[in-house]
């Protein structure tokens, strides 16, 4: 009876479908700005469209980025990453170890009379360390030869989850990282920031 039932169930189970993998919701960086302490008022990034992340540490001079993101309601099991797609070719570096540092801020990005209005003075100050990009390569004239993926950290979603990069305490007495973001595109590969959730 035993071997019966199994004969009836075996053509079953080797017809059924494996379970499909589930994909990922992805969001890009609604801010990027950059703050400069040699230039505390300045304001890099008035109208919220900058694309360009840098992080640069020079004797008597930081330059941070701010990176934020909008998340949809209702979103879960957020995870920060760098991710560049095989071809892209903009990243640069500043000497000494090429890597960021990714901190917690105390506010999200201030809202000011054009879109976004952030300078080195008002700017959301660093509150912990949230994780890092580790060392980074310049890639070749070509663009990366495979697609390169670091997972900063994962964390609870917000409807704003907001981030300051910056050149860690050890790259000494100077370095940095500049990097564009890119969106997938006929004319375009992705690069730079982007927080997956819901997988």
């Amino acid at each position: 009876m035993l071997l019966s039932n199994l004969l009836v169930l075996f053509p079953l189970l080797a017809s059924a479908s494996p379970v499909a993998p589930r994909s990922c919701s992805i969001e890009s960086p609604t801010f990027i700005g950059w703050i400069d302490s040699a230039q505390p008022d300045f304001n890099s990034n008035p109208l919220a469209d900058n694309t360009l992340t840098l992080a640069l540490k020079e004797p008597n001079r930081l330059v941070d980025t701010l990176i934020e993101f909008t998340v949809p309601a209702g979103a879960w099991g957020c995870q920060l990453e760098l991710y560049f797609q095989k071809g892209y070719g903009g990243l640069y570096g500043y000497g000494g170890p090429i890597k960021a540092d990714v901190w917690n801020v105390d506010k999200n990005v201030p809202l000011g009379p054009y879109n976004y209005s952030v300078n080195w003075n008002l700017a959301p100050k660093p509150t912990n360390l949230f994780g890092t990009t580790g060392t980074l390569v310049e890639p070749p004239r070509q663009g990366y030869q495979e697609d390169v993926k670091r997972v900063i950290n994962s964390a609870a979603c917000k409807g704003k989850m907001t981030y300051r990069a910056r050149v860690p305490e050890e790259v000494q007495p100077r370095g940095g990282v500049q990097f564009y973001q890119r969106s997938s595109s006929p004319y375009s590969v992705f690069g730079g920031w982007r927080m997956v959730h819901n997988c």
